[in-house]
């Protein structure tokens, strides 16, 4: 019989799985600040059966669209991991192969290839026609019954500790105490059969926690069995609460959607959207932000959409119309922010033919070319504004700035000045009247104070010279000054803008 570890050694060990993400939050700092106590306490209290769930905390997101995520308090999401370690271990086995949603070795990109391996055969490599009929749940999180999913649950558990812990999980209810965050108003805009408020008794599970994702998974499993067993239906795949059936006919497929509508409401409390897809498979399923065809994917289009719409707000943050030119804005943590995005697209974009696409949406966003370099054959992005580490003088530091841009004059911080290192910058000394420094212990040739950086900026501009302003951080720990762009001025006229 498989029992639910409670040692003090595997909570430290679901503690490190559940931090991976969540360390640098409010709540997972304050655990860790005396994570030995804590994870003590929260032993205790699971031998005991004293353990409750916390506060969760609940807000709004927007994309892809509007819906209330119930986040749950860190310490209960090492219990999450607890649990759903040790759920993963009895209910892996009973799952079929073709669920992809939260499982290990699944996912999207494994969905969207095994659905591809379906077209193929059910077409024979597109030789005989073939159809697909894909459905989802209406409103399935708000939807689930905690009655039926517990006695799913417990129908395989034998450990009682394990049961007693899964009931606490199941049927706690996260209204009864939450702290709002974010905008408020924003849940008078979900419609009621969609938020854990409008839920009705008993009904709902919170999105946003790793035990509802598995919950979710158990709770379909029976839809899972009833197609691959009683329907026998060979080509299904499902990820969450949206499946693909394929076969040879429409009939048979509109026979199998209403042999599964009957057995959701009369099984699983559950009711499909009126919304469906049957259609040739020759057409391309919409499935997991792709159009998946028998030999190649398309992106979405409104997987694209949003990306533009993404793209278009950063481009507000970070460039800035200013007189006779543009200045790029080097923002770290929006940089930070936009480098993650593009990554995220771009892993999206990598198993669809979407070189054209990117090679589109590059050209259309320019300013992307400010900050990264683009590798065309793999889809993948490369910061180019980090000094490497390892340059610890200023002067090793300006060199690789004007290595990097050979084209910009470079308006390079030390203290209260900005200084010139190189041969070719004695045009530029001469352009703005400096004198040479005479002794300088960096070799610094020319340099000006600070504070006439915005009438030097005005000269170079009047000489369409592009300018990039290298700023200096505070001293580190190991007393070194590193610089980084600050901003890089581009003028209209300029062929380097």
């Amino acid at each position: 019989m498989i029992t639910l570890d409670l040692s003090l050694e595997n909570l430290y060990r679901q503690y490190y799985r559940c931090r991976r993400n969540k360390r640098n939050t409010i709540n997972a700092l304050r655990f860790e600040a005396d994570q030995e106590r804590n994870l003590i306490r929260l032993r205790e209290q699971l031998l005991k059966r004293t353990y409750r769930p916390g506060r969760s905390v609940c807000f709004f997101t927007t994309r892809p669209k509007l819906r209330e995520i119930f986040a749950a308090d860190f310490r209960d999401r090492v219990v999450h991991h607890l649990l759903v370690d040790y759920l993963e271990r009895i209910w892996e086995p009973v799952f079929i192969h073709d669920s992809y949603a939260c499982r290990p070795g699944k996912g999207v990109h494994r969905g969207v290839a095994r659905l591809q391996q379906f077209l193929r055969q059910a077409t024979a490599n597109g030789t005989r026609r073939a159809w697909y009929l894909q459905l989802d749940i209406r409103n399935y999180f708000m939807s689930m019954d905690r009655e039926i999913l517990f006695r799913l649950l417990a129908a395989r558990l034998r450990d009682e500790t394990a049961l007693w812990l899964t009931r606490v999980l199941v049927f706690h209810d996260c209204t009864s105490n939450y702290l709002m965050r974010g905008r408020p108003d924003l849940l008078a805009q979900i419609p009621a059969q969609k938020t854990l408020f409008g839920a009705g008794p008993g009904k709902g599970m919170p999105i946003g926690n790793l035990n509802s994702q598995f919950f979710a998974n158990v709770y379909l499993n029976a839809l899972d069995q009833f197609v691959k067993h009683e329907l026998r239906c060979r080509h299904y795949l499902r990820y969450c609460d949206d499946f693909v059936l394929l076969a040879d006919s429409p009939e048979q497929l509109g026979d199998w959607r209403g042999r599964i509508e009957i057995y959701l409401r009369e099984t699983l409390s559950l009711e499909l959207n009126p919304r469906q897809r049957l259609a040739p498979a020759a057409n391309g399923v919409d499935f997991l932000g792709y159009i998946v065809r028998r030999d190649y994917l398309l992106v979405r289009r409104r997987v694209v959409g949003h990306l533009r719409e993404r793209l278009r707000d950063f481009e507000q943050r970070l460039v800035t119309a200013v007189e006779g030119g543009l200045r790029y804005a080097f923002d770290r943590p929006v940089l930070d922010e936009l480098a993650a995005v593009l990554a995220s697209y771009l892993g999206h974009f990598k198993v669809a033919a979407a070189w054209r696409l990117w090679a589109a949406l590059r050209r259309r966003f320019g300013f992307l070319a400010q900050y990264f370099a683009f590798d065309p054959a793999d889809l993948r992005i490369v910061r180019t504004y980090p000094v490497p580490a390892g340059f610890l003088r200023a002067r090793e530091q300006y060199a690789w700035f004007r290595r990097r841009y050979p084209a910009d004059v470079l308006f390079f911080q030390v203290g209260g000045f900005c200084e010139f290192y190189a041969g070719e910058d004695r045009e530029v000394a001469s352009e703005l009247g400096l004198h040479p420094m005479g002794r300088n212990r960096r070799g610094a040739a020319f340099g000006f104070p600070c504070t006439r950086t915005d009438e030097f900026l005005r000269r170079l501009r009047d000489r369409q010279r592009p300018v990039m302003l290298i700023g200096e951080t505070p001293v580190d720990y190991a007393r070194i000054r590193v610089r980084s762009p600050v901003a890089r001025y581009a003028w209209s006229g300029s062929s380097a803008g």
